[in-house]
């Protein structure tokens, strides 16, 4: 009786990310387009049948409980294990033969730890990031024969990809002569800088000028938000360095699972979004102004001193610019006293 998940190199308890973690893995590996070792097209089928059956709910639970044998007697026609490849991650191997061209599904997170790599960056706007989208591109490179060939990439990235995520295609790069080894190839996602929006993991910071009106009296605000128009309300009186969280409506979080077992999308999960109310205060206020506002919020005008007993104050500047100059000066410190010792 065939061991499923010993064949995915699992523990009996692996759920449906680690099953498909190590299919992927194990399904790169010995793909009899890539590994022309006997016994690869045979491996390659076990991974391939150990996947259909563990990634589908009730077929996996039909083999914990009864087993492979009774299993494959229900089984219907027999899978394809090149169709399941290539509907999974968008790979075609004999295409990357015919036409040089490589397609993949996804970046991950997983950092690269080539010794000598070419590194690619795909430059990615926060639009792009936050919907999802599709690059394509060419790589040059120097061959062991000294030729120069080019390569096209496919790739899809997922929405919620993060900057950093890459792929590492295996001696992918340019061949060195002096060390007679060829670079492994690193495409790696590059963010752009968005002119409204910071990102800070899955969560999405965004400033807003608010009048000192507003911030008394409440204020809707209404504005894109990449796919959709957003109306928020404050009611409450906003102080001067106020955060406000909007929950669900920041990055999406981006899933490792492409569908449900019923074949439909899942329900993506998102970060939060923060409002950073930046309060203006009025340059100047006549005399007029000024007494209104003492009447509206209850204070009393003061009795003029004399001449003699005013000193005059000056603006400085603002306090963070302090807070930040107070950092530098530390860090600066910090690095002096690591190059003494």
């Amino acid at each position: 009786m065939k061991d499923l998940y010993s064949i995915l190199d699992l523990p009996t308890n692996a759920n449906i990310s680690e099953i498909k973690k190590s299919y992927r893995k194990l399904a790169f590996a010995y793909h009899p387009d890539k590994n022309k070792e006997e016994g690869s097209q045979k491996r390659f089928q076990d991974i391939s049948e150990a996947y259909a059956i563990l990634s589908h709910p009730e077929k996996k639970r039909m083999y914990d409980q009864f087993g492979y044998d009774t299993l494959s007697e229900s089984n219907g026609d027999p899978i394809n294990p090149i169709e399941l490849f290539q509907s999974l991650f968008n790979v075609d191997f004999t295409r990357e033969m015919t036409s040089n061209i490589f397609y993949f599904s996804d970046l991950t997170r997983s950092p690269f730890s080539a010794n000598h790599k070419m590194v690619h960056e795909v430059a990615c706007t926060l639009d792009e990031l936050y919907q999802g989208t599709q690059k394509e591109f060419a790589i040059q490179r120097k061959e062991r024969n000294g030729r120069i060939s080019s390569t096209k990439y496919v790739i899809n990235i997922k929405a919620g990809s993060q900057d950093g995520e890459n792929i590492v295609v295996k001696d992918g790069g340019n061949y060195l002569p002096d060390l007679q080894i060829t670079e492994d190839l690193v495409i790696q996602v590059k963010q752009l800088d968005h002119e409204l929006y910071e990102r800070r993991g899955d969560d999405l910071y965004r400033e807003f000028p608010i009048s000192l009106s507003d911030a008394l009296t409440g204020l809707t605000l209404r504005f894109t938000h990449f796919t959709e128009e957003l109306t928020i309300q404050i009611k409450e009186i906003v102080k001067p360095n106020s955060l406000y969280q909007v929950f669900g409506k920041g990055m999406p979080i981006k899933s490792d699972s492409p569908t449900l077992s019923d074949g439909s999308l899942p329900v993506m999960d998102k970060g939060n979004l923060f409002l950073d109310l930046k309060i203006l205060f009025p340059e100047y206020l006549d005399d007029t102004q000024k007494d209104y506002l003492r009447q509206i919020l209850g204070s009393e005008k003061a009795d003029e001193p004399s001449d003699s007993l005013v000193t005059q104050a000056y603006y400085y500047k603002d306090k963070s610019e302090v807070v930040k100059e107070l950092l530098n000066e530390a860090e600066e410190e910090e690095s002096v006293g690591c190059l003494q010792q």
